[in-house]
């Protein structure tokens, strides 16, 4: 009933969120899709074309899920000889344009482009109070690269502390040689923390914004020292990096699995096509049941099945082929296999936005920049401009708001260099009455502004993910329990906006700032603490890097075989016990790096590792 009522009002505002469009809009939106047609037909470098395999019956190795992790681990095996490895990836190619595109990151979220899983969480009791149907948005990626295609870009590795609790065998000093191993840094030279070797592009990035630096300097004033926030020593302010190269994104279909299908052909690659459950031999997984164009066929692994589809695909399709809570199980008539807390200890850090109008003198990313002629002739004759820079600024701060002697931070805090965004509630999903409060008139605007981004980096709340059938289409209920633990999180990010006020007001930033740009429907007095409490729990929305779901010493062991089974591990962000201290995308990379490893170990012990 709860997913037939998020249809429904689904229908509904498709229907009546969509007032007619002005004659201005309408003009713009012709000006836009000519110069994007012109663009995708004749700027864009030609996208290669994966091989279309027969599947076959049988491989040594079958990946499911061709994201993040998935994409690393297909390259790594597949540079052993004498191999045969299947990737299933229920999304498509990543052959939308828009993919390599910076400035378009945002537009991917977009569920209409096909990109996303689209999920829903269930109705929150004490957070999404602002969005349609008490529910928020989960955009993961549904993609070849999984979310490393759609997301921020943002390179990050997590703080030595986020390691803590991953067993013996697992540190941030152990996973070292494998961020080494997988990045190619393009503005820094090798150090100790940084290599131009690996596979993965990194880069600094081109912000010609000068509120950056300002920010800097901002954070400075209140006595943060300049750190590399991916080595060891988190705490103060950085330089981001991001997976951009030559004004182009890369994720690791493109870094990874691109040159494992195309150059080896040891990897036979289906895309659109769902993993519907694991098939097993007594207590040994032997074959996974693909569904590919309609037509349903069991495969078996030789050598082990490995599941690499994220913190809400993984528990689902455990579930369904017998792994996970037997109570659960048994509700869905499902036999269990082995009885574990598969699905629990769901984790999600969230964001708040903090909107702000600049002087003239700041130039950030308004519509008439990115749809100016100069912007496209700059990226189509050298991947330059506003096109090739991601709407995030260079800087970034990492504090500990309860404890200035904790080297793990609890708060980051990042700037968008955009304020009048596109599509922004429908893309939140704040509520229809709720709109155009919102929007605040930044809707189709030429607004100088930004957007200060604190993030909660480790919530106290935990959820779940459960099957909500048996139907391998139907998607699973998500209950994260946002800002559920009375008020820790929710004081934790006031926290977080008060320090942004602050960096606001110190001498490098005032003169700039004009105005803050409030929040709608809130009755509460302006800046008091119950204002942004209520602001809080209206409008702040999820990171979409859910993790926790299959942790480490609770579903797998520490080298990521599922516990009382055979034959089966998970690769992905499901097995980290806790939220982790930055964007998970390059620490997933290293995990992944990290596994291929074990796998090689186990697997062709005269080739060895590293």
């Amino acid at each position: 009933n709860e997913y037939k009522s998020y249809l429904s009002m689904s229908d509904y505002s498709v229907y009546y969120k969509n007032p007619p469009l002005t004659s201005g809009q309408k003009c713009w939106g012709i000006i836009i899709a000519v110069i994007l047609a012109i663009f995708y037909t004749c700027c864009l470098p030609f996208e290669p074309v994966y091989p279309t395999p027969t599947l076959r019956d049988e491989y040594d190795f079958i990946i499911v899920g061709g994201g993040t992790a998935g994409s690393v681990l297909a390259h790594r095996l597949a540079e052993q000889a004498n191999v045969s490895i299947l990737v299933v990836e229920a999304g498509r190619h990543d052959y939308d344009s828009s993919i390599r595109i910076p400035i378009a990151s945002l537009s991917l979220l977009d569920s209409d482009k096909n990109l996303v899983w689209g999920y829903k969480t269930s109705p929150q009791k004490n957070s999404a109070e602002g969005f349609v149907n008490n529910q928020m948005s989960l955009p993961l990626g549904k993609v070849l690269g999984g979310s490393s295609s759609i997301g921020d870009m943002i390179y990050g590795r997590g703080n030595p502390g986020d390691y803590m609790g991953w067993g013996s065998t697992w540190s941030w000093d152990s996973l070292l040689p494998y961020f080494l191993k997988s990045e190619r840094n393009i503005d820094i030279d090798s150090s100790s923390y940084h290599s131009s070797k690996g596979e993965m592009p990194v880069s600094v990035g081109d912000d010609e914004c000068i509120i950056s630096s300002m920010f800097t300097s901002a954070a400075q004033q209140l006595g943060y020292k300049l750190v590399d926030y991916t080595s060891k020593d988190q705490i103060g302010v950085s330089n981001l990096l991001f997976t951009v190269k030559d004004g182009e994104r890369w994720s690791t279909a493109r870094a990874y699995l691109e040159p494992a299908v195309n150059r080896r052909y040891k990897v036979h690659l289906v895309t659109s096509s769902i993993a519907s459950k694991i098939l097993f031999s007594g207590k040994r997984a032997v074959q996974v049941v693909v569904n590919q164009d309609g037509i349903t066929k069991p495969v078996r692994a030789k050598k082990e099945i490995i599941l690499t589809g994220g913190a809400i695909e993984t528990p689902k399709l455990l579930m369904l082929s017998g792994i996970g809570p037997a109570e659960e199980l048994n509700k869905h008539k499902i036999t269990p296999i082995v009885n574990l807390p598969v699905g629990r200890n769901l984790r999600d850090p969230l964001k708040f936005w903090m909107r702000y109008s600049v002087s003239d003198e700041v130039k950030t990313i308004t519509k008439d920049k990115v749809t100016s002629a100069k912007s496209f002739l700059e990226y189509y004759f050298s991947k330059s401009g506003s096109w090739s820079q991601s709407l995030q600024s260079q800087s970034t701060l990492f504090v500990n708001t309860e404890d200035s002697s904790s080297k793990q931070p609890n708060i980051n805090i990042n700037m968008l260099r955009a304020v009048s965004l596109p599509n922004q509630a429908e893309i939140l999903g704040v509520k229809y009455e709720l709109e155009d409060q919102f929007n605040a008139g930044l809707y189709d605007s030429n607004t100088n502004g930004i957007i200060f981004v604190p993030t909660l980096l480790h919530p106290k709340s935990v959820g779940e993910v459960k099957l909500r059938s048996t139907g391998i289409h139907d998607p699973p209920v998500i209950q994260p329990n946002y800002l559920s633990t009375d008020t820790d999180d929710v004081d934790t990010l006031l926290s977080a906006i008060r320090l942004v006020q602050r960096l606001t007001k110190q001498e490098s930033m005032v003169k700039l700032i004009k105005e803050h740009i409030p929040l709608p429907a809130n009755p509460h007095p302006v800046d008091s603490d119950e204002y942004w409490r209520h602001a809080i729990r209206q409008f702040a929305f999820t990171t979409g890097q859910p993790s926790g779901t299959c942790a480490i010493g609770e579903v797998v062991t520490e080298e990521l075989f599922i516990k009382g089974v055979e034959g089966i591990r998970v690769v992905d962000n499901s097995v980290f016990p806790n939220t982790l201290s930055t964007d998970s995308t390059g620490a997933l990379i290293g995990v992944a790096e990290r596994a291929a490893d074990l796998l090689k170990k186990k697997h062709f012990p005269v080739k060895g590792s590293m």
